[in-house]
């Protein structure tokens, strides 16, 4: 573990220097100064907007009428928490706030998210295509470092859509004899009990989104519609800068770089990754070196900015103990309530 710890941190102080290298800062202090900041309130409006879409998702996959505004707040505590935490722990967060506070057993909430990555992976992947088709890139692709960001995003995007496809197609088909065998095979072990409901839990939640098609749509609808206003905010804050391209497609193009640099190689905080990836993008429209690191920085901070914004308030009006209930995540989740007893949904 420490050493995985190390290599992230040198990773991140790596991909810092080569952003930051040659950059005066007195430069981009002017640079900033003369931006035209008043762009970053419509994008805040839109990572709002953004939020509570992805909300609205959350609800359609968990699969239950859970309230929006404390829901919201869980999901802003949870984003927070994947900033901050490393090595994507604060995933983890989300499902332990919903079986503390909703009664939402865990492992449904484990596959409600599970969903939502396999979403967003498909989304990057679609963009990544686009941008292979449709977008003129280098013949040598784009290079950070020596990596091809692209292929490189492609390669994980395929690879994750495949292995989670896969995964939930046996999970459905053989998914409860694979259980049953595991309880028979342990049966001494006092933890078994516990996993199989959680697997059991997870396997319900899935059957009851595949189980309602409609609900499935509108979870695509809702995908689409927030790397839409990612996107769109992005090009606000392109806008915010003179010398910058200002097109949808430039936009696109900076925010698919952006976040196939942040998955393939995740830093504590994205620091780093993002900044080095930012400005690769930018580089593709022969922007200045000088120029592309500074608005990289800056788009960092925004989203950043208000990530912490958001789930601090959240976190705040939750008491700032979103975990303090000590809950018991291989358990059942809401008492006398069985895993197939959820499965009727709500949008």
């Amino acid at each position: 573990m420490r050493l995985k710890v190390g290599f992230v941190l040198a990773l991140t102080a790596g991909c810092l220097a080569w952003v930051l290298w040659g950059v005066n800062l007195g430069e981009a202090a002017l640079e900033v100064a003369e931006a035209q900041i008043a762009w970053v309130i419509p994008a805040w409006a839109l990572f709002f907007a953004c939020h509570a879409v992805r909300t609205l998702r959350l609800r359609a996959l968990i699969g239950e009428p859970l309230p929006f505004w404390p829901l919201f707040g869980i999901n802003a505590i949870g984003f927070l928490a994947i900033n901050v935490i490393p090595l994507r722990l604060g995933e983890f967060v989300r499902p332990t706030l919903l079986l503390e506070q909703h009664g939402v057993p865990f492992g449904r909430s484990l596959a409600a998210i599970f969903v939502e990555r396999l979403m967003d992976v498909l989304m990057l992947f679609m963009l990544l295509l686009w941008l292979a088709f449709f977008v003129e890139l280098p013949p040598q692709g784009v290079l950070v470092g020596d990596v091809d960001v692209v292929l490189a995003g492609q390669r994980f995007a395929a690879t994750t859509l495949a292995v989670g496809g896969l995964g939930l197609v046996g999970l459905l088909t053989v998914g409860e004899p694979a259980i049953q065998l595991m309880e028979r095979v342990f049966a001494k072990l006092p933890i078994i009990p516990k996993i199989a409901a959680l697997l059991r839990s997870f396997r319900a939640g899935i059957t009851s989104l595949l189980g309602a098609p409609l609900r499935a749509l509108g979870v695509l609808s809702a995908s689409m519609a927030l790397w839409g206003g990612t996107i769109i905010a992005v090009g606000c804050v392109l806008l915010a800068f003179d010398g910058l391209p200002h097109s949808l497609v430039a936009a696109g193009t900076t925010w698919t770089l952006t976040i196939t640099g942040m998955t393939v190689a995740p830093t504590p905080g994205f620091f780093g990754s993002y900044e080095a990836f930012c400005k690769a993008s930018l580089l593709l429209w022969d922007v200045p070196a000088q120029r592309a690191a500074t608005f990289a920085v800056v788009l960092h901070l925004v989203q950043l900015g208000f990530t912490i914004v958001l789930g601090g308030s959240a976190l705040a009006l939750a008491g700032g103990e979103p975990a303090a209930g000590g809950a018991d995540v291989l358990g059942e989740g809401r008492q006398g309530a069985a895993p197939d007893a959820l499965s009727d949904g709500a949008s």
